[in-house]
């Protein structure tokens, strides 16, 4: 299995997973699809794609408009056939983004000195969530109805040490600023969920507690860290060492 088919899913079990806790998941001969039964489309999507034909394009597009989901379709650089693209946008879905998938081994990593004043946890509780909830709001800029999904996503699991899902939070002279994800699927270390707050970008937080979840997954043993760089956070992972290798594509309905 290549990085980008692993990768793929990786992003696919983080999917499932999600939906495991009151949502929906379905795994069809040719790709995936899985809602999380909260209305925010980012967990909500169809992925690891080996489509055999056009019907699976009608078919999920049909499946998330059942269940009145937003939701998106993920074409990663593994996915086929090479114009999957073009069938989605033909089908009448619209491209949302376009960014770089990355990937770096694991081999040799050390944890990067923490700026100073910045102190970064792992979230294994209650309180700790929240201090994670108050990064995301203003990171993420979530409104109300997007804010209220995205908390119930990450409540409802609870918090068991040997979860596939981690989240870190770093805060800044005690205020929570910046956080990040390990999910642990596929044999990969998938990164996921980063976001500062603008007040705090540019002082290399983002970059530590990205490596706070990547030390998690040295920790469990994964060789390779693998994740989808949007523009803010994409210099941030090439000094990490990432390098990118495909883009990571994402359409769905207007």
């Amino acid at each position: 299995m290549t990085i980008a088919e692993a990768f793929e899913d990786n992003f696919a079990e983080l999917l499932a997973w999600y939906g495991s806790f009151g949502g929906e998941m379905v795994r069809a001969g040719d790709h995936w699809r899985s809602h999380s039964g909260v209305p925010f489309r980012a967990l909500n999507a169809v992925t690891a794609i080996r489509l055999a034909g056009d019907d699976a394009i009608a078919e999920a597009t049909g499946w998330f408009t059942e269940r009145a989901m937003p939701w998106r379709w993920l074409l990663h650089p593994s996915s086929t056939p090479a114009d999957l693209g073009e069938r989605l946008l033909a089908a009448g879905l619209t491209l949302y983004s376009d960014n770089p998938a990355m990937a770096m081994s694991l081999a040799g990593f050390e944890m990067v000195p923490l700026p100073h004043g910045v102190s970064i946890e792992r979230v294994t509780d209650e309180a700790a969530l929240r201090r994670w909830h108050q990064v995301n709001v203003p990171a993420m800029d979530l409104d109300h109805a997007r804010d209220e999904a995205w908390w119930t996503a990450h409540r409802r699991p609870g918090f068991a040490d040997d979860a596939p899902l981690v989240n870190y939070v770093a805060s800044l002279d005690g205020a929570p600023v910046s956080v990040a994800a390990l999910f642990d699927g596929a044999g990969v270390a998938g990164i996921y969920n980063v976001a500062t707050v603008p007040s705090a970008r540019g002082r290399g937080i983002g970059r530590a507690v990205t490596a706070a979840a990547m030390a998690e997954g040295v920790r469990r043993g994964l060789r390779v860290a693998a994740l989808g760089a949007s523009p803010l956070g994409y210099p941030v992972y090439r000094r990490l060492g990432f390098e990118e290798y495909g883009r990571l594509r994402s359409f769905g309905p207007d």
